[in-house]
């Protein structure tokens, strides 16, 4: 089978996005492969046709799906079909709640996120992502997009949503009044820095007329919004199987909340 690759992404919703691009671009060039490439902000039937439920997804020779960041080696190795085994990125949620300042999302605050989301303090790396949040609030006139929670001047994580009714997804729920959680990051075995900005962002919903939350998790990786049983804890209640990824060796399930 001629090897190939897909690379589908929703813009620069994740700071990942722009890195990851560019280089699929240039192994693609390297490697002399035909590399087929899907915005799903302005190709949104993209991701209902591969099953999109994340913010990126590689498809590498029509049958290897990645999620998340990846790197040169790891494509290299799947366009010849080596190293096909499952990659499981988990991680112990820790319950170990740590509460910080909370600051809503906007075009200027997402540019605090780049140590977390873009691996590197150049505030520069989250320029597109605060493009792509301008856009957004413009296109749906919310105030904010969700929460950054800081500690100690640092940026830990937070908590992203969309209207479902914008979101490319094909995720079962599409009702104005249904609120989808587009990134709920970070935390880790020994702080958990999700719950504070989740808390406050369901407030947030509940007073703008939203009577439910949705999200795509992930059964045992991080990639996206994993582990799954945390949102359980949460109250959210499983919804059903979204997709089986192969690669990861996880399912990715449909959770909601009512609020």
């Amino acid at each position: 089978m001629p090897m190939n690759l897909k690379f589908i992404y929703l813009g620069n919703q994740c700071p990942h996005n722009c890195y990851l691009l560019a280089r699929i671009k240039t192994i693609a060039w390297q490697e002399h492969v035909p590399l087929e490439l899907y915005d799903l902000t302005e190709d949104p039937g993209a991701a209902e046709k591969y099953q999109v439920f994340s913010p990126n997804l590689l498809i590498v020779n029509n049958k290897y799906r990645v999620h998340g960041p990846f790197t040169q080696d790891r494509v290299r190795a799947l366009l010849d079909d080596h190293d096909v085994e499952p990659i499981k990125w988990s991680v112990r949620q820790s319950r170990a709640i740590v509460r910080g300042e909370l600051v809503p999302m906007t075009s200027d605050s997402v540019l605090r996120t780049s140590a977390v989301c873009a691996g590197s303090e150049d505030s520069g790396l989250c320029r597109g992502k605060s493009e792509w949040v301008d856009a957004t609030l413009a296109r749906t006139g919310l105030k904010h997009l969700g929460y950054i929670h800081m500690v100690g001047q640092k940026c830990v994580g937070g908590a992203e949503f969309l209207p479902s009714t914008v979101v490319p997804y094909p995720i079962p729920d599409k009702r104005k009044l249904n609120a989808f959680l587009t990134c709920s990051y970070a935390s880790d075995q020994q702080h958990d820095y999700r719950t504070s900005p989740l808390e406050a962002l369901q407030q947030d919903l509940s007073g703008w007329g939203f009577d439910t939350l949705s999200v795509a998790a992930s059964t045992d990786v991080v990639f996206p919004n994993g582990p799954m049983d945390w949102f359980i804890g949460k109250g959210f209640e499983d919804k059903g199987l979204l997709i089986k990824e192969e690669m990861h060796g996880a399912e990715i399930r449909y959770l909601q909340k009512r609020l």
